[in-house]
């Protein structure tokens, strides 16, 4: 029983979440009655838009309420616009939607309001009790199939359902959705087809259902990593308002303390200490509250996301995913972009200090004391010793490595052609020597996309590659001597570093629909030339980019339009060859230093902090290094290990 009433219960969850996000009117912030969709794909009930558009002649343009695109109002007026059936479906099957339906047949045919009991699946008509008997009994509808509401929000019958509905086509209103057109991003039926997408290259429903899955999946799984950076914000931020609490009690007992020795001359000085402690601590406490609160309300917007998600993927239709990728999409990159469980507010620390000859001067008049604030930002202390949380031997000679969005550990072997695939603790996946049709031929380096493509570049095939998550070539771009590559983090911009005679840093962007144009060529300030032999690069949050360089061994620091800011060649000049560079949350760049077996963590103003790990570490020759989900530096030994290291204090 208890099992039972828990099944109950999500269900219910799982409808409150489904109707808060997607079953709710933007205009009226109620359940949609009659539901509408713009062009734009945005659906609001088709009274509210009578509200809401002032001119409803045919032809008269007016602004979506949601993304404000233009919009021009049809031939029919508001009976032009499409019919959203498919969360006309959720309301039917998921929801107990409180909207009484009525018989489409009785209204037609006789004018009159009865309560529906049932849905033909196959033409969306509402049927009541009479007619749904008689709705099957002519030639045209012979075939179709009704169901009452009861077996439409049956689990019994939802395999039946999503295997007969039939969604049709919003320009085309008699044609039935039977391809999706890979072109264009759209589900069309068979006159969209010949009309509109000849040429194109169509898929069937299934296989782009598929295809939509895996995507909406990888953003998915981006999430879990939003989420648990948000969590531990949250940990972090109760930790800091516990110790903020304890400073304040630990100061205030000295100045009560202090003011018991002096009373007789200090009552009103205390007063007024107290009061400026109190005042202070309050402002930054609330401050912490706040960002507590934000944090915790963009985390919960990312459970119930990524739980709607993973239901739709589960139990919807091939149609049900590709008319609410649109929406889901959407929504996964709102959440995506937002930065409110990465930000953490400045720590403060109060202290009390006192003059030993203090007595005498308030004699004179002066004062108890001063509450004295030092500040410092919100950054994770870095452990005195790295801690090697995971290692794996590759089984060969291991020159760089990145980490996907799903966690597996990507490394590259350029020397024997070849990338290998290893899960998140180092278990061997797979090895991958072509994509596609093309033999790699000197595989460099690799970033990821949040979608789950990736970018990785070829030496002597002169070419970067841009990868599907199945290691399928999707687009290539002609780079002469392609070498380390890395994704900025809006996902706009590719930088590749060339060696060879280029000596350059050529960047990349990436416009809407993922085509990648050459936009920049880094190499060279008033005359001068910048590097001798780029090979890694890495981006800081703020778009300044990371170049490695070699002979001579340098860090530069350069703005995101290329202007040198900073340099940097180790403790006393003694950086080694350095060939993998990469950069934390926190903006912290570290180098591998092959000669002198260490690894350099570097302010952002290009400043040595601290070695991370060292040779007593068990440290051997390091290569390539990069920064998984965990906020863990992975780093490749020459000889075919790799090694994670935990470095930050949790």
């Amino acid at each position: 029983m208890a099992t039972a009433h828990g099944s109950r219960d999500d269900e219910e969850s799982l409808r409150a979440k489904i109707s808060e996000h997607f079953v709710s009117c933007p205009l009226c912030l109620e359940e949609y009655k009659d539901l509408t969709d713009l062009p734009c794909r945005h659906t609001f009930c088709k009274g509210c838009l009578k509200d809401y558009i002032t001119d409803l002649t045919p032809g008269s343009k007016f602004r979506c309420p949601m993304c404000q695109k233009e919009t021009e109002v049809p031939k029919d007026g508001l009976e032009g616009f499409t019919h959203n059936f498919f969360i006309e479906s959720l309301q039917d099957t998921v929801l107990q939607s409180p909207h009484k339906k009525k018989c489409n047949f009785c209204a037609l045919s006789f004018n009159t309001e009865t309560a529906a009991t049932s849905k033909c699946i196959t033409c969306h008509d509402y049927l009541c009790e009479k007619c749904s008997p008689l709705h099957c009994g002519t030639k045209f509808t012979k075939d179709h199939k009704v169901f009452t509401f009861q077996q439409l929000q049956s689990k019994e019958y939802q395999k039946e359902i999503q295997e007969q509905q039939k969604i049709f086509c919003p320009e085309h209103k008699d044609e039935r959705i039977r391809y999706f057109c890979s072109d264009c991003n759209d589900p069309i039926c068979r006159d969209c087809r010949d009309l509109h997408h000849d040429g194109h290259k169509l898929l069937s429903l299934e296989k782009a259902a598929e295809i939509v899955k895996l995507k909406l999946q990888t953003k998915s799984l981006g999430m879990q990593r939003k989420l648990a950076t948000g969590e531990r914000k949250l940990v972090k931020i109760d930790k800091t308002m516990a110790s903020l609490q304890e400073n304040e009690n630990c100061v205030q007992r000295q100045i009560k303390a202090r003011a018991a020795h002096l009373r007789q001359l200090v009552d009103q000085q205390e007063k007024t200490l107290l009061q400026e402690l109190h005042q202070t601590t309050s402002t930054h406490r609330n401050n912490l509250q706040i960002s507590h609160k934000n944090c915790s309300a963009t985390c919960s917007s990312i459970k119930t996301t990524t739980e709607i998600v993973k239901n739709i993927l589960q139990h919807g239709a091939p149609i049900d995913v590709l008319m609410l990728q649109h929406q889901l999409g959407q929504r996964l990159d709102e959440l995506q972009s937002t930065s409110s469980v990465e930000e953490m507010p400045e720590e403060v620390n109060f202290t009390f200090s006192t003059n030993t000859e203090v007595d005498q001067e308030i004699s004179s008049g002066a004062g108890l004391g001063n509450v004295q604030i030092s500040s410092q930002p919100a950054l994770p202390k870095i452990k005195p010793k790295a801690e090697c949380k995971l290692q794996f031997d590759t089984g060969r000679a291991t020159v760089y490595i990145s980490v996907s969005p799903n966690r597996e550990n990507i490394t590259i072997h350029n020397m024997d052609n070849e990338v290998k695939v290893f899960s998140s603790d180092g278990t061997f996946m797979k090895k991958i020597t072509r994509v596609s049709d093309t033999q790699l031929k000197c595989p460099r380096g690799i970033c990821h996309l949040p979608d789950g493509r990736m970018v990785l570049s070829d030496i002597r095939n002169n070419k970067l590659f841009i990868l599907s998550p199945q290691w399928e070539v999707q687009q290539t771009v002609d780079v002469n001597i392609p070498l380390g590559v890395a994704l900025n983090n809006s996902c706009t911009k590719i930088a590749v570093a060339q060696g060879g005679r280029e000596k350059s840093v050529s960047v990349f962007s990436i416009d809407i629909k993922g085509k990648i144009t050459l936009t920049d060529v880094i190499k060279d300030k008033d005359g001068e030339q910048l590097f001798n032999l780029p090979h890694e690069v890495a981006y800081m949050s703020n778009g300044c980019l990371v170049v490695c360089n070699i002979s001579p061994n340098k860090l530069h620091i350069l703005t995101p339009s290329g202007d040198p800011l900073y340099q940097y060649t180790g403790p006393d000049n003694k950086l080694g060859t350095s060939h993998g560079v990469c950069v934390d949350a926190y903006d912290n760049i570290l180098v591998t230093d092959c000669n002198n077996q260490c690894i350099h963590l570097v302010s952002p103003d290009g400043k040595f902090i601290q070695y991370i790990a060292t040779e007593a570490d068990g440290l051997e020759y390091p290569w390539g290094c990069t920064i998984n989900q965990d906020g863990h530096l992975a780093v490749t030994e020459v000889l075919g290990k790799v090694k994670v290291f935990q470095y930050l204090e949790k």
